[in-house]
């Protein structure tokens, strides 16, 4: 008899973690299309000229869209973020010329790690070109 209360207690022990994962997924989503968001608002007030955003309208009367994808233009590369239902697709794609040569997909934590160092080595060549833009004028 203790063998089914055993068989009975897996079963619903069972259930309650599949409820667990449901509910964690569903919150995993939600907090994804916030970062997303996020990240767009953010990408498109620090990088004007540099950060293409796509948002897709809710409905077809609806006042309300949400971002479908981002694009962040580097010196060498191209940053994409694809929504997707499941979460984001994040890729990196080598550009020379204005030509896209290679893509490669990348994690979420990958893709912005990476954003954050090409960003980060751009900004420290245009402080120099400043100074010495600077320098010149100056003397």
């Amino acid at each position: 008899m203790t063998d089914t209360a055993n068989a009975n207690d897996s079963g619903a022990n069972d259930a309650s973690k599949i409820d667990l994962q449901a509910a964690w997924i569903r919150r995993s989503t939600a907090d994804i299309q916030s970062f997303v968001e996020g990240l767009a608002a953010r990408l498109e007030g620090d990088l004007p000229g540099q950060v293409d955003v796509v948002r897709k309208r809710d409905g077809l009367f609806a006042k309300a869209s949400h971002v479908q994808s981002i694009v962040v233009r580097t010196e060498d590369f191209h940053y994409l973020l694809d929504k997707q239902p499941s979460g984001v697709r994040t890729q990196r794609a080598r550009v020379v010329g204005g030509v896209i040569l290679k893509r490669e997909d990348l994690s979420l934590a990958a893709w912005m790690e990476n954003l954050l160092a090409a960003l980060f080595s751009q900004s420290g060549e245009l402080q120099h070109a400043s100074q010495s833009l600077h320098d010149f004028l100056m003397n």
